[in-house]
């Protein structure tokens, strides 16, 4: 006895355990990207705190101006790629939804019905994948300007300290 792909439940919740590993997978780097938008506005908050503070000293005051320029740079990296993750999370959940939809026309033998059902859900799911993948490429270019803002940052600290002292 030979069953079907269609007819077996396994290829049912193969269709529906795929996108909900990349939902959950997808969610996690959402709530990443959150964390690391505190972080960016946090060190928003204190560079512009530091420019009040900054006085007469001109080449101190656009060190930090600088630094407010990276963490924008950062602010739109992380837009972008928080963007492209809400995304994959709405399309994995509707890519899960759509095949127990189908599962259930094939049930019913409703085959032309699950057959587009199957091809919506494959385009949502190359969609939603390339909106994770996009999502990664912000991640990757916006962690090469946090590395650089966070050297430049350090010679401002050590600028500051250096400052003081001959104050």
């Amino acid at each position: 006895m030979q069953v079907s792909s269609a007819e077996s439940p396994f290829a049912v919740l193969s269709a529906v355990v795929a996108p909900a590993l990349l939902t959950n997978s997808s969610s996690v780097l959402v709530l990443g990207l959150g964390n690391r938008f505190a972080r960016v506005v946090d060190r928003t908050r204190a560079v512009a705190v530091a420019m009040a503070k900054a006085g007469e000293d001109r080449g101190f005051y656009q060190r930090l101006e600088h630094q407010a320029a990276l963490l924008k740079v950062r602010t739109e990296h992380l837009g972008k790629a928080i963007r492209f993750a809400y995304a994959a999370v709405g399309g994995f959940a509707a890519e899960a939804l759509i095949a127990v939809f189908g599962g259930v026309l094939v049930h019913y033998n409703l085959l032309f019905a699950a057959r587009i059902a199957g091809l919506a859900a494959l385009a949502i799911g190359v969609l939603s994948v390339g909106a994770l993948v996009s999502a990664c490429v912000c991640m990757v270019r916006e962690a090469a300007v946090a590395l650089d803002n966070l050297a430049e940052e350090a010679e401002t600290v050590m600028m500051e300290a250096t400052h003081q002292v001959t104050r």
